[in-house]
């Protein structure tokens, strides 16, 4: 299982797609999946050092956004789901 996701990933950060699936990855991790950005952030670099700081920043944008999609979650779903649970 991890030797496919780790070929999903390489392959992932040299296709023309490459942004888009950081941009996706970084915003569902920080709001409920448990894999960070990191893993496809790190080989888009090793693959364009020049980009380096346009990858971070996106990363870092869409990782803001779906940490307030997390916190809406948390704000309006607590009481729904949250408070049934504990």
């Amino acid at each position: 299982m991890l030797k496919r996701l780790y070929d999903w990933m390489i392959k992932t950060a040299a296709g023309p797609n490459a942004m888009w699936a950081l941009v996706a990855i970084s915003f569902a991790e920080s709001s409920f999946f448990p894999i960070p950005g990191d893993v496809l952030m790190i080989p888009m670099m090793l693959a364009r050092p020049r980009d380096s700081w346009r990858i971070a920043a996106v990363a870092t944008i869409s990782s803001v956004a779906g940490g307030l999609l997390g916190y809406a979650i948390g704000y309006w779903g607590f009481d729904l789901i949250g408070r049934p649970i504990l």
